[in-house]
Formats: structure tokens, C-alpha cells, sequence
């Protein structure tokens, strides 16, 4: 408690050229530095410096933060529809593999004749197909929604290129703004040190002027009326400059306020789209879309060369329905993905990879759920300080967060 006490009364005495110093070494980071490490991390929340006291600028901050609230609950929502379905795969590798050895060896039995039909085909069209191990089981585990997530994968490379190049502009315009207020302040010290200049040349020519009249009688009337004329100018002048520079300093914390509310929203949307970019590609083993595309078309063609064979195909199906009764005997709830990761079930190491590809994806699903929920925390936590500053606001809180979905 002492120590926070002590590192309190520092912050507040600490002088406006550091803190200056600070906010311009974290504003002035290179933009592609920002992306880099918003990639790797959960993304923090900028917060805006708002006059709480001014109606309108307090109302529409509140809106502001209600708004990444429900960005951030909407994509908590999709992502945990997906993490559902992973922990649902993992449930039924433990039930497969918490299984008595008698009651598997149907399970073991038809699984290896899956596998062993299933490589004699890929002998035959492993010369013409382009994909790997990996791709093919995504192609056949998700064969319905390739298409869709295609469609998806595209629109979100497209968006991040968008997004960079907001996040790019949005940086700039704040070092501008920076450089603007720096601006400002360097020219209100100037009219300091000029009013400063001011004050001791009129208290030197007032001494002089005074001993002009003590002590050598002359008449001062002249040089008097000329000194106050001149200090009457030049006040008038530095009043004036020290006015314009407030009111620019005014407008330019509006612009940094826009330009910090505009970033915290890109940097949302850009922490959203790298995570769900990464997970889609690790989902199907691909690079971009156009690799993905690629991949389905090769899939399509072999689906179709598979088709040919139709007494291996049939003896599949068999065993297929065999394998399916034997997971539905062992309680297993997804029973259709098995099929095409048979090999997961005679062979241990690839039930490893099997269980460690889910626990990347779920990890990922965990980091991104866990980004939004700190989002959606970071921004009650605004809105709480604000509701108890008065109760006035309380009452503006309260009826912002009932106005949609939010967290409570």
C-alpha cells in the first residue's frame, strides 16, 4: 500500500516534459511494430482522455465503450459455438481411448481395413493430386463449409490489408497531431519568454526613467507615454497569440481523442481478423485462400477418381457403418469425423496428432475468447469508474448498458 502511495505522489510531480516524452516515445512506434505485437497478444484498450464534466463528450464516450462491448460479446458468441465443437472431439478421443481392449477390437478391425482400402486409393492418385495428409483430411472432415470458409479466408485477407492500411493512416495523423501539440507548446513558451523579455525591459527603462527625473530633472513625459505604447503593443500581442494557441491546443485534443477512439477500433477489428485468419488457415493447412481453393479443386478431382472405384468404395462404406456402430457403442457423440482419421485409431502417434491439432486450435480459439473478454473487461471497468463519479452517471450507465447486449 506504501509503495503504491509513494509511485502515486511521484506520477502526479512528475514533470509535463516527461510524461510528454513517454506519450510520444508510445504514439511514434513504427505502425508495422504495432501489428506485429497485437499478432502475438490480446489487444489493450486506448483510453481516451474525455472532459467527464462536458454532457455530450462523457454521453458519447459511454456509447463508444458500449459499442467494442457488443463487438467484442458478438464475436465471444461465434467463438464459442467453434470451441464447443473442439471440445467435443477431444471428449471422444478420451472415451475412445478410456475404452476396455475387447470392446475395440471390432473398432480396431474395421478402422484397419478403412486404412488399408484407403491408401491403396491414395497409391493410385497420389501422382495426380496436389495436397498433403493434412489437407486431405480437412478437405473431407469439412467438404461442406470449404466453400464458404474460401469465400471467408478471401474476404479476410482482403480486410487485413485494409486494416493495416487504416492502422498505417491512423498512426501517422497521431504523430502529426503530436507534432502539432508540440508545436503549440514550444510557441506558448516562447510568449512566456518574451513576456518575460518584456517585463525587464520595462522595469530597466522605468529605472532609467526615474533617474532621468530624480536625479537630472529632465522631462519623461515623452519617453514614458512611448514605453507604455510599446508594452501596451506587444502585451496585446502575446494576449493574442497565447489566445490562438489555447484554442488550437482545444481543437487538437478533439482530433487526438477521434483519431485514439478510431485506433482502439481498428485495433479490434485487426486483432479479430489476424486470429481468425490464423485459425482458418491452420484449420485447413493452407497459406491463403488461393492455396485453399487449389486444395479443394485437387479434392474435388480425386472425389471424382474415387467415385470410379466403385467395389472399394462400397467395401469402405461397409466398414464405415461397422466403425460407426462401434463409436456409437462406445458413447462417442461425433462419429462421422472418425472416418476419415481411421488411421487416428490403429495408429497411436497419429491419434497424437489428432489430439495435439485439436489443442492448438482450441488454445487459439481460448486466446481469442479470452482477447475480447478482456476487451469487453476493460471497457465495463471505464464505465464503472465513470457511474461513480456521480450518481447522475450511474443513471447515464445504466441506461446505456440496457440499450443492447452487453456485460454486466
Amino acid at each position: 500500500m506504501a509503495f503504491h502511495l509513494f509511485r502515486k505522489r511521484r506520477e502526479e510531480k512528475e514533470p509535463e516534459s516527461v510524461q510528454e516524452a513517454a506519450e510520444e516515445q508510445t504514439e511514434e512506434r513504427e505502425p508495422e511494430d504495432i501489428l506485429e505485437k497485437m499478432a502475438r497478444e490480446p489487444v489493450r484498450v486506448e483510453k481516451e482522455k474525455v472532459d467527464i464534466q462536458n454532457d455530450k463528450a462523457r454521453l458519447d464516450y459511454l456509447e463508444r465503450l458500449h459499442g467494442a462491448i457488443r463487438e467484442a460479446k458478438a464475436q465471444c458468441e461465434d467463438i464459442k459455438f467453434e470451441y464447443g465443437q473442439v471440445t467435443s472431439y477431444l471428449k471422444d478421443i478420451q472415451l475412445i481411448d478410456q475404452a476396455p481392449i475387447e470392446e475395440k477390437q471390432a473398432l480396431y478391425g474395421a478402422a484397419r481395413r478403412i486404412v488399408d482400402l484407403t491408401e491403396e486409393r491414395r497409391r493410385l492418385q497420389r501422382q495426380k493430386y496436389k495436397m498433403t495428409d493434412a489437407q486431405k483430411r480437412a478437405m473431407e472432415n469439412y467438404e461442406t463449409v470449404v466453400p464458404e470458409d474460401t469465400r471467408k479466408l478471401s474476404e479476410y485477407e482482403d480486410y487485413q490489408v485494409k486494416i493495416k492500411n487504416d492502422l498505417r493512416q491512423l498512426s501517422s495523423e497521431k504523430n502529426l497531431l503530436l507534432a502539432d501539440k508540440r508545436d503549440i507548446i514550444r510557441r506558448q513558451r516562447t510568449l512566456k519568454t518574451i513576456g518575460k523579455c518584456l517585463l525587464a525591459v520595462l522595469i530597466a527603462m522605468g529605472a532609467m526613467l526615474a533617474a532621468l527625473l530624480f536625479c537630472f530633472r529632465v522631462d519623461i513625459t515623452i519617453p514614458f507615454v512611448a514605453t507604455v505604447a510599446f508594452a501596451f503593443v506587444v502585451a496585446a500581442i502575446i494576449l493574442n497569440e497565447a489566445r490562438k494557441n489555447r484554442i488550437d491546443m482545444v481543437i487538437t485534443e478533439k482530433k487526438c481523442n477521434r483519431a485514439i477512439f478510431l485506433s482502439n477500433r481498428v485495433k479490434l477489428k485487426y486483432f479479430n481478423n489476424v486470429r481468425t485468419l490464423d485459425y482458418l488457415r491452420h484449420k485447413y493447412q493452407v497459406r491463403n485462400a488461393t492455396e485453399l481453393d487449389f486444395v479443394f479443386g485437387q479434392y474435388l478431382k480425386a472425389k471424382k477418381e474415387w467415385a470410379r472405384q466403385r467395389e472399394s468404395t462400397i467395401q469402405i462404406h461397409e466398414n464405415h457403418q461397422i466403425l460407426l456402430q462401434e463409436l456409437q457403442r462406445l458413447g462417442v457423440k461425433d462419429r462421422d469425423i472418425w472416418f476419415a482419421q481411421a488411421n487416428a485409431l490403429v495408429e497411436p502417434k497419429e491419434m497424437v496428432e489428432v489430439r495435439h491439432d485439436l489443442n492448438v486450435r482450441r488454445q487459439k480459439l481460448r486466446e481469442q475468447l479470452d482477447g475480447n473478454t478482456a476487451i469487453m473487461e476493460e471497457c465495463l471497468e471505464e464505465m464503472e469508474k465513470i457511474r461513480d463519479k456521480k450518481p447522475e452517471y450511474a443513471a447515464e450507465v445504466e441506461r446505456i448498458l440496457s440499450q443492447g447486449p452487453g456485460i454486466r
